[in-house]
């Protein structure tokens, strides 16, 4: 009887001590040097330095770049990319407003229309109250709400005359839309190798100052971004974004991305959600656009535009796209896709049944959330893989390996771009 209890005592002491482990046994998300994430010339210039450290959030570092025109904090080594870029830009514009033609441009320049704003995102969402950072909400399994859905169907139509305003209540968004004015905007963007519709505002509003001085004032942007910024500078920088943004008007972007999404056979009412969508700049609609076409031909991409539609941040969003744009590029590449599905997060299926979940993310740690993920029993096939573009820690790659996950570290968002 004594070995009977002291039995049940020690099972007892393992059952409640068990749950008390598996608690602990996940890893916290580091903080990471940002000299292991990226190259010497993203940390440091004439003009920015970079924070020694880079926390990890929600599958993202986040760097904190300190310049002469302000701080700013860049989400994931893309935007840091993106985001250096900017401040190099912002010296240009500097240089360029003092040059004396630029001078004279200005003194003959009339004054700028004001466009209300009412409708305008004055501060574009990198992350929002009651959403976690990042973009790990996107890799649980979602149940789509039919609340935005259902308010998108029911807004009132938008005339065409209505849809290039449509651009400044988005993230991004281009406030005059003087006859002339934009293409002579996006020619400057084009010059410095930016985004016309970058979310940074503090480059959005020299953007807006220099390009009505040039338009306005009728002074050649090719011809005044060439003294200031070097064509082989140009050159190695146009890839940050995609140059179809460059190319065609505002209007014709948004009317392209709505026929595309149309044209996966996604309900009306999920378009318009997405479209509808403020957290979409212009570039990453567009980006997203693209994705779709390319995988047009696949079964099942009309579940990734109302996904797409549920995105709350402009890291969300970006992720969105770039997901779309990875499966694209391994339909192409890699293997043919048969299906793509969006139950959180989005995936494909291959033609042979592998499960391929795209991952354009910095850094994975064995965090409860990642656990979950590796768990899911709606994902299991004979050979399942993600494709990240980052990294995984060595114990989260070691815990989805032991569940049945390939892990593929290969990918480079920049071969996309």
């Amino acid at each position: 009887m004594r070995s009977l209890i002291a039995a049940l005592a020690a099972l007892g002491v393992a059952s409640t001590s068990a749950p008390a482990q598996a608690l602990t046994s996940f890893e916290a998300e580091p903080v990471l040097r940002a000299q292991d994430l990226v190259t010497p010339e993203l940390l440091k210039g004439p003009r920015f330095t970079v924070d020694a450290q880079a926390p990890v959030k929600g599958f993202l570092a986040r760097f904190t770049i300190r310049s002469d025109f302000g701080t700013f904090e860049a989400h994931g080594i893309h935007m840091l990319q993106v985001r250096v870029r900017e401040v190099v830009a912002l010296g240009q514009l500097e240089e360029m407003s003092k040059s004396k033609e630029f001078a004279q441009a200005a003194g003959k320049a009339v004054a700028r229309p004001v466009t209300s704003t009412a409708n305008m995102i004055v501060h574009p969402v990198e992350t929002i109250s009651g959403i976690p950072d990042g973009v790990e909400r996107m890799y649980d399994r979602v149940k789509l709400g039919t609340e935005k859905v259902y308010e998108a169907a029911t807004a009132k139509d938008t005339s065409d005359s209505d849809k290039v305003a449509d651009v400044s209540k988005r993230v991004g968004g281009i406030t005059v839309s003087a006859l002339g004015y934009e293409k002579e905007r996006r020619d400057l963007a084009k010059g410095l190798a930016i985004d016309p519709y970058t979310t940074n505002t503090v480059l959005a509003k020299k953007l807006d100052d220099m390009a009505w001085v040039a338009f306005s004032g009728r002074i050649g942007i090719q011809a005044a971004t060439a003294i200031f910024v070097p064509y082989s500078m140009a050159m190695s920088a146009v890839t940050i974004t995609n140059t179809a943004v460059y190319d065609t008007p505002a209007g014709d972007l948004i009317n392209q991305a709505q026929a595309a999404f149309a044209a996966t056979g996604a309900p009306d009412a999920a378009v318009a959600a997405l479209m509808n969508n403020p957290q979409y700049s212009l570039s990453v609609l567009t980006a997203l656009a693209q994705g779709c076409q390319r995988l047009r031909r696949v079964k099942g991409v009309a579940s990734v535009v109302a996904f797409a539609s549920i995105a709350r941040t402009q890291d969300e969003t970006r992720l969105v796209a770039a997901a779309v744009n990875m499966l694209a590029r391994h339909h192409e590449t890699v293997q043919a896709l048969a299906q793509l599905a969006a139950p959180g997060p989005i995936i494909g299926r291959t033609v042979s049944g592998a499960v391929v979940v795209p991952a354009p993310v910095d850094y994975v740690a064995w965090t409860a959330r990642a656990g979950a993920f590796a768990a899911r029993a709606d994902l299991k096939s004979q050979s399942r893989t993600v494709w990240l573009s980052g990294r995984m820690s060595p114990r989260a790659a070691k815990e989805f390996r032991a569940r049945g996950w390939k892990v593929d570290e290969s990918y480079s968002i920049a071969a996309e771009r």
